[in-house]
């Protein structure tokens, strides 16, 4: 009677040969079928042309871990099968044996590369990241043309004349000439509307999210500032009240603010 047992493969530089086949029974051979002996012998005898990787569905590159793990799912989804299992043992161990060979050839290429053999880091320059965001917070500055400057000066230079002759419309005109300051800037660099022969808007176009919220925080930017500024100048030089610079510095800011500023063109996707 012919005993067969699986093959042992001695634990060299493997790091995890301690679930090896103890945990799978493999029936002796001489338990097994006439057949099943006689086409084991001829595998075994046949042992080249036995491709291990195929036997337990794994690419080449495998892992040991890979290895075993196929290696002990397939045994135990043919457990009843005794010249299937002797094939996967048979298919493991020619596995094992040629990383072997590899490893101590020095031809096996680990998965994991050395830090050494890593490709050095290119650091970017300092001043690199300087013109980048140089370059991105001047997009929303803009040389006025003429016609933009003569829509925008006379405008607000006459509302803050006003101002400055009627005191009694500063909170009104300060709110006109904050809307009106928002709307020369979000529409800025726009295609303009189309009118029909009334001179009717002929178009009513959806407000784009991002220029608006740009738009805003130009003009509460410039409020707010021209504010701190006309009380700073109302302390170091108290010649007018604190009204009248504030009705200056907040022309004078949102003058500014139209000629250079605008909404659009800054972002990538306005919506």
């Amino acid at each position: 009677m012919l005993l067969v047992q699986p093959l042992i493969v001695q634990p060299l530089l493997l790091p995890s040969l301690g679930r090896v086949t103890s945990q799978v029974s493999v029936r002796p051979l001489a338990r097994a079928p006439l057949t099943c002996r006689s086409r084991l012998l001829v595998s075994l005898a046949d042992d080249d042309n036995l491709n291990g990787y195929r036997e337990l569905g794994l690419a080449e590159d495998a892992t040991y871990d890979e290895v075993m793990d196929a290696f002990m799912s397939l045994s135990e989804t043919y457990s009843d099968d005794a010249e299937r299992l002797l094939t996967l043992e048979l298919a493991k161990n020619k596995v094992i044996d040629e990383r072997l060979k590899q490893r101590m050839s020095g031809s096996l290429n680990a998965k994991v590369s050395s830090p050494f053999d890593a490709p050095p880091v290119v650091r970017t320059p300092p001043w690199v990241y300087a013109k980048r965001v140089a370059k991105r917070c001047a997009k929303p500055f803009a040389m006025p043309t003429v016609q933009h400057a003569k829509a925008c000066v006379p405008l607000l230079g006459c509302m803050t004349v006003a101002k400055l002759i009627a005191p009694r419309t500063v909170l009104l005109g300060t709110l006109l000439m904050l809307v009106n300051s928002g709307m020369l800037i979000y529409s800025r660099n726009t295609d303009p509307v189309p009118r029909d022969e009334y001179g009717q808007v002929g178009e009513i176009r959806p407000l784009k999210r991002k220029p608006v919220a740009l738009t805003v925080f130009f003009i509460v930017s410039c409020y707010f500032g021209s504010v701190l500024t006309a009380a700073r100048a109302a302390l170091l030089l108290p010649i007018f009240s604190l009204q009248t610079y504030q009705t200056l510095c907040i022309g004078i800011s949102l003058i500014l603010a139209t000629l250079f500023l605008k909404a659009h063109e800054v972002f990538e996707r306005d919506d």
